[in-house]
């Protein structure tokens, strides 16, 4: 297997990001009246974008497109305020790239998480020279995961097939993602989602934990 390249997703798959966003989305809920959820409940249901989550977490009376744009931005307000409180890498992740690094193997993020989280996020935890070539999160006009316009946009940069790029993930978004863009797609199975959905989605290589990728390189 000739992977040449890595795009990781972030959420779920880097980081566990999980409690900060959950404390942003029930702050921007306790707002409304609505009642909060419980944190492992995110789990299920973010990954497709900011938009889409507060679609799921809003009532029926509440799905207009005003009400959908109020309540994300009451969710970055929040987020703004606490998205590094407990918000850590997956142990084994700064291992995982500092070897990367060491390989001379490009590196980036693709999220669906708000462009400028996924830039903070990465900036902040992990350090200059594990930096990645690019960090891509939801894009004004762009198409958000599993569209694979992105993905197809680094593999450019990069001057590599997409069969020679590994997709890191944890949920079926991201396989799909890789899936679509003739990319190898491997599940994260620490990630949020866990190793069920990673196989139902067609995940072509599974890791047990981030250092088992490196049996995967040349």
């Amino acid at each position: 297997m000739n992977i040449r390249g890595i795009i990781f997703d972030l959420d779920g798959t880097l980081i566990d990001t999980l409690k900060d966003i959950a404390d942003a989305e029930n702050s921007a809920l306790a707002e409304l009246g609505l009642p909060p959820l419980e944190v492992d409940k995110f789990r299920w249901i973010v990954g497709g974008g900011a938009d889409n989550l507060a679609q799921k977490l809003l009532p029926p009376d509440l799905q207009s497109e005003q009400d959908i744009n109020s309540f994300v931005e009451r969710f970055r307000f929040y987020y703004h305020q606490n998205w590094h409180n407990k918000t850590r890498p997956y142990a084994g992740i700064p291992e995982l790239l500092s070897n990367l690094n060491c390989k001379h193997i490009p590196m980036a993020v693709l999220s669906n998480k708000p462009e400028e989280f996924t830039l903070k996020i990465a900036k902040f935890y992990f350090p200059e020279d594990l930096m990645f070539t690019h960090v891509y999160g939801q894009r004004p006009e762009v198409p958000i995961k599993p569209n694979p316009a992105t993905a197809l946009e680094i593999a450019t940069a990069w001057k590599l097939k997409p069969e020679q790029i590994g997709f890191v993930g944890d949920s079926d978004i991201d396989i799909f993602t890789a899936n679509n863009a003739g990319m190898i797609s491997i599940g994260a199975e620490w990630g949020f989602r866990g190793k069920a959905e990673l196989v139902s989605s067609g995940a072509q290589i599974l890791l047990n934990q981030p250092m088992d990728l490196l049996n995967y390189l040349n």
